[in-house]
Order: C-alpha cells, then sequence, then structure tokens
C-alpha cells in the first residue's frame, strides 16, 4: 500500500481499475480478515469472484477456511480439494478438509486427509492439534454405526466439610435462645477416597434418529466419618434426532442418593435439549428439565417438582486450543407435602449462572476452570427460625488434567463452595482438593 501512495491519486485509481490488482487486493483482505478470525467478512468478500478465481490455490484456500469457520461444510470441501488437486503437499489444505470431512461425519475421510499431514514435518502446536482431531474422529459417533464407551475413575483427596454443615456451635431459634448444635450438624473435614464409573450407548435406527442411553453410579468413602459416606446411581435412555447442524435429545432420567447406605431421595424426570452447531467452533444449546424429587426417612416435607429452563453456549477460539462456555438456567421448585401447620418448606425459585474455560497446551496437558452461582428464593416463612430463606450458592473450581495416553488421565483439582443463607443453620463454607485416575474405553 505504501507504494500506491506514492504514485499519487491517478497511478491509484488505475491500479483499481486492473483485475489482476483487485483481485490480489481482495486476496489480502480476505487473508487478513481470516487471520483475525472474521470468517464470515472474508466469505462475504470471497464467495462472488468463485466462478472467476477458482482454480487459484491461494483463492481457493481461503474460501474453504472462511466456508468451513462459518458451517458451509460441503462448499469448503469443493474448494479445499481445488487446491489439492494443484498442490498435493498443502498441509493447511489437507488439515483444513479433514476438518470438513469431520462436520459432515465422514470419519473415513477425516482419518486418511488428517493422518496424511500428521506424517509431514509440522511445528509442534500443529501436530499437537491434528492428533486432537485424529482422537475425537476415534471418539466420535458414526451415523451408520453404534458406538459404545465408558469411563471409570478413582480418586483420594481431602474435604473441610463433608456434610454441608454450619462451622457455628450454636444457632439463635426465636422464642428459645440458642441451640446449641450436636456433632452431626456441625462441620465436619475428613481425608476420603472415592470411585466412580459410567456407559453410554448410541445406536442409529434410521440416518436422522438414534436411541441413546447410559449409566453412572459413583460412591464416596470418608475415612473417620463414615456416617457421611454417600453412594449414587443414575439412568437415561432416550432418543436423539439430527439433522444438519441441528440435534434434539430428548431423554427419560431415574436416579438415587444415598448417605450412609440409606437411600436420602430419588428422582425421576424428563430432559429435552437443542443443540445447533454455527460453524466448526460456536455451538448453542437450549435445554428444559422437569423431575420428581422424593425424600425418605421422614424427610417427605423436602419433596417437589423441580422445572428448569435454560440456554447455554460454548466457542472455541481461533487459537483452536481454548475453549470458552457459559450457561443460563431459571427455574421452580413446588413443594408437594406441606407441613401440619401449613407452611411449605421446600418451594423456591431459582437462578443461575454457569461458565467456564478450557485450554488445551499440547496433547498431553490441559487447564480448566469453572464458576457457577445459582440463587434461590423460598416461598415461605421457614415455621422454626421465623424467617424466609434465602440461598446464594457459588462454586469455584480448578484443575490440570494430564493424558497419559489416549485412555488415561491425571486430574488433580480444588473446589471451593460458599453458601451464604439467611438461615445461620444453611450457611456454610466448604473446600475439597482431590487427586483422580481416568480411565475412558
Amino acid at each position: 500500500m505504501s507504494a500506491l501512495k506514492v504514485l499519487g491519486p491517478l497511478a491509484f485509481a488505475l491500479f483499481l481499475g486492473s483485475p489482476a490488482v483487485f483481485a490480489q487486493s481482495a486476496t489480502e483482505q480476505a487473508a487478513a480478515h481470516v487471520e483475525a478470525g472474521r470468517f464470515a467478512a472474508a466469505y462475504a468478500l470471497l464467495a462472488p469472484q468463485e466462478s472467476e478465481r477458482a482454480g487459484d490455490p491461494q483463492f481457493d484456500l481461503l474460501l474453504g477456511i472462511s466456508a468451513l469457520e462459518t458451517g458451509r461444510h460441503t462448499l469448503a470441501v469443493f474448494a479445499l480439494e481445488r487446491v489439492l488437486a494443484v498442490q498435493p503437499d498443502n498441509a493447511r489444505a489437507r488439515a483444513e478438509i479433514g476438518r470438513a470431512y469431520m462436520e459432515l461425519g465422514e470419519s473415513a475421510g477425516a482419518r486418511r486427509e488428517l493422518q496424511a499431514v500428521r506424517s509431514q514435518k509440522l511445528p509442534p502446536e500443529v501436530a499437537a492439534s491434528i492428533d486432537r482431531l485424529l482422537s475425537a474422529i476415534e471418539r466420535a459417533p458414526e451415523a451408520s454405526k453404534s458406538t459404545f464407551g465408558g469411563y471409570i475413575e478413582a480418586a483420594v483427596g481431602r474435604d473441610s466439610n463433608v456434610n454441608s454443615a454450619t462451622a457455628d456451635g450454636a444457632v439463635a431459634v426465636p422464642g428459645f435462645g440458642d441451640f446449641r448444635l450436636s456433632g452431626s450438624s456441625k462441620r465436619r473435614d475428613a481425608w476420603f477416597s472415592a470411585l466412580s464409573g459410567g456407559v453410554n450407548a448410541r445406536i442409529p435406527v434410521s440416518r436422522e434418529w438414534a436411541v441413546v442411553g447410559g449409566a453412572s453410579g459413583a460412591a464416596r468413602f470418608n475415612f473417620g466419618e463414615s456416617r457421611f459416606d454417600t453412594d449414587a446411581l443414575d439412568g437415561y435412555a432416550g432418543a436423539a434426532w439430527t439433522r444438519g447442524a441441528n440435534r434434539v435429545t430428548a431423554v427419560l432420567q431415574l436416579g438415587l442418593f444415598e448417605v450412609d447406605n440409606s437411600k436420602l431421595r430419588d428422582y425421576s424426570g424428563l430432559s429435552l435439549q437443542w443443540q445447533h452447531t454455527h460453524d466448526a467452533r460456536n455451538q448453542t444449546t437450549v435445554f428444559a428439565q422437569h423431575a420428581r424429587l422424593r425424600y425418605e426417612g421422614g424427610n417427605d416435607v423436602r419433596d417437589a417438582n423441580r422445572t428448569l429452563f435454560g440456554l447455554g453456549h460454548a466457542v472455541v477460539l481461533p487459537n483452536g486450543q481454548t475453549m470458552l462456555y457459559g450457561s443460563f438456567y431459571l427455574g421452580r421448585e413446588i413443594g408437594q407435602n406441606a407441613l401440619p401447620s401449613g407452611v411449605d418448606i421446600a418451594g423456591n425459585d431459582l437462578i443461575g449462572v454457569r461458565f467456564g474455560a478450557q485450554h488445551q497446551f499440547d496433547r498431553n496437558w490441559m487447564l480448566f476452570g469453572s464458576f457457577a452461582h445459582e440463587s434461590r428464593e423460598y416461598q415461605q416463612p421457614d415455621p422454626v427460625f421465623l424467617a424466609t430463606r434465602e440461598d446464594d450458592l457459588m462454586t469455584l473450581s480448578l484443575g490440570v488434567t494430564y493424558a497419559l495416553t489416549d485412555a488415561w488421565q491425571l486430574t488433580p483439582s480444588v473446589t471451593l463452595i460458599r453458601n451464604e443463607s439467611t438461615l445461620k443453620i444453611d450457611d456454610y463454607r466448604r473446600g475439597v482438593a482431590q487427586f483422580a485416575v481416568r480411565r475412558t474405553f
């Protein structure tokens, strides 16, 4: 551009009048858009010129990348195939066409192209990205193939508050003064071990429909505080419908939760979810859930029907190594069994947000973190404390995962929990540090 300034206004106008110079300028502008992550702008600039410039490897590469990133996967394949016809050793074009094949569900083609790129001498960060894509292909379900997967995980750690209880030794009860809490009602800390596992399956019944299902279980053992040992079982079954960039999943869910080998509660419900993949880096999710929560051991006054509605979005940054995600939801729990006095202690309105990030440094190391905040406002005053309960639950988690192999992972993590409540007995802090070993299959 500096040379154009030297030539002056007349020469500048003549340059713009030259088709070859205009084409080069458009290519440079598109390259700048792609570099900055403005893929829609690059595609809008290049698409009108395709009929005239198809066959130019530089043009076709930029068109293929921008088409891929804006969800035009078939067009991307056509453009990138033209590049490879002229430049069969173009590693970038081969890697991008591998990604396009992935988006189209053509796992065999994607694997072939990416393996061809991986065999070349590449910068370490590029090689790591290719390895992650190849690993994703192995894990991704093919449209016409039944898939099964699962994991088993063992962990050890320290929990500063295994029973999620207040640290205070006494709470004030209107009309009775201070009421001293017993040992089990106060915060207890302990070392723990945990074991969990799960399986899932997807069985296609047509090009668009598939049956999905899975089950998981978890058990935790607190050393010296076995009365707070917990175990849980969860399962789901349903159907998924996929067409283009959209997937709708509806499942029935069942589960139970036990404390010290005695069932505390069970649940059953329905979950409905719609996912829309905007392009190779952006996905939006809309979801709705309804569940029946039922408590045992004389706690049926806590029975409730819960309904939630939410919206989430995930984005992969242009570096291909960092993912950001967030969600927002709101809902209501309606109590099913009031106290003899007619007070409903279970009913509440809730609203929550969650956001997080993960960054893949290389093939082995990944850093992750998340923050969640949920507010609950109960509908009637508590009959004992003569106050309406309001809770603000905040959870912060940080950790790192090291992949020993594609199947074995080591994950140290720390989780900090703070529940601020207008009822002192429900106000607590909790910290959990653990080291987990996971095997996927």
